[in-house]
């Protein structure tokens, strides 16, 4: 079920948010504002959700931490979302936010939709994989939207499948750990956000087998619209012990790049969702294109010689160039031969071609 606060309206995120900029120094209930009775009564109610806010009869209130579990009216908190965030669903347990997300793409109303849990049963990433971090310790999100015909009527699907999506889910996310940490964040191909090599996040872009009908003016079933979900699960409050063993060489979090200090996973989430909308809308207007150059400039593949698996072969090269629209360009070394080669003591030489592979060729990209 939905994990909501028991009196949503007695949750006072102004006040909170004023106890925060504080910086942990008791604020007056004068300075707080309002009468005191209710200002007490606001701060019940945030205690009894989770937030730990230490109170002192003559110096007032402090702030001393987050919530552990995540806050809806926190989350939505300053938001003004023109697609991304215009309704926000933050469940307990559910089996996978990817799931709930696609059943909700009967109606265009959901577009925009955002679904958050606590835990996943059955969550997975690419290739099937299963994705699984602690209760509470983490992202687990997914959008929903249903592109508008001018991002149709660019060909992208044809070309790149949703690239264009895993690549905006993945700058955003990439530009929001380096905010939050100072770290540099780079995209490992497709769908992964790494830190020093270490997975902090990873991306799952999938159709919802459900289209919605924008119904015609007699009533009857009009137009078809496709919805894609796009699943995000970043490591947020995630300690080494409690990766897989297997996994722990391999993958970090937000804890454990800011040494161990919990992050406000509502305040983060709020963050992601607010950053997402933005990048969206600049799609809208100007077109995926605009993520190129952020999308390139944090690929940690690019300049490297990579092992490029097509449809129809595999190649491998400097991969030079990546391009939503034109592809993967990379530089290969194929062998020239001549009559002189068997007289000449080095051998045959190499030359370099440039190659072009459309996205939707690439099944694999590894160094």
């Amino acid at each position: 079920m939905l994990s909501t606060p028991p009196d949503p309206a007695t949750l006072n995120i102004a006040l909170l948010e004023r106890l925060r900029s504080a910086c942990g120094q008791f604020v007056s209930l004068v300075d707080l504002g309002g009468d005191r009775t209710r200002v007490w009564d606001d701060l019940d109610a945030l205690t009894r959700f989770g937030f730990q806010i230490e109170r002192h009869p003559y110096l007032g209130a402090a702030f001393r931490g987050p919530a552990c579990r995540l806050c809806p009216d926190q989350i939505e908190h300053g938001l003004r979302p023109r697609t991304i965030g215009r309704r926000i669903a933050v469940w307990n347990r559910v089996s996978s936010t990817n799931d709930v997300a696609a059943r909700a793409a009967s109606t265009l109303a959901n577009d925009g939709l955002v679904v958050l849990a606590e835990e996943q049963t059955a969550g997975r990433g690419q290739r099937g994989r299963l994705w699984t971090v602690p209760p509470r310790s983490s992202i687990l999100m997914s959008i929903l939207i249903f592109p508008p015909d001018e991002l149709r009527a660019l060909r992208l699907e044809a070309h790149a499948g949703n690239a264009w999506l895993t690549a905006l889910a993945a700058v955003t996310t990439a530009e929001l750990v380096t905010d939050w940490t100072g770290r540099d964040a780079r995209i490992k191909w497709p769908n992964d956000v790494r830190v020093e090599g270490r997975k902090i996040a990873g991306i799952l872009v999938e159709r919802a087998l459900t289209p919605a009908y924008l119904a015609g003016a007699d009533g009857a079933s009009g137009a078809r619209h496709q919805g894609v979900v796009t699943g995000i699960g970043l490591n947020v409050n995630v300690d080494e012990e409690s990766f897989p063993s297997d996994l722990r060489p391999r993958a970090t979090s937000l804890a454990i790049l800011g040494g161990g200090k919990p992050i406000d996973r509502s305040e983060l989430a709020r963050d992601l969702i607010g950053r997402l909308d933005v990048w969206y809308e600049h799609i809208m207007s100007l077109g995926p294109g605009v993520l190129n150059d952020p999308w390139r400039d944090r690929s940690e593949h690019l300049g490297n010689m990579v092992r490029v698996v097509t449809c129809d072969e595999e190649l491998r090269g400097r991969l030079i160039d990546l391009d939503l629209d034109r592809g993967l360009t990379l530089e290969c070394k194929s062998t020239r031969r001549s009559i002189s080669d068997a007289f000449s003591p080095r051998g045959p030489e190499l030359e370099s071609s440039l190659r072009q592979i459309a996205l939707s060729n690439v099944l694999a990209l590894e160094e």
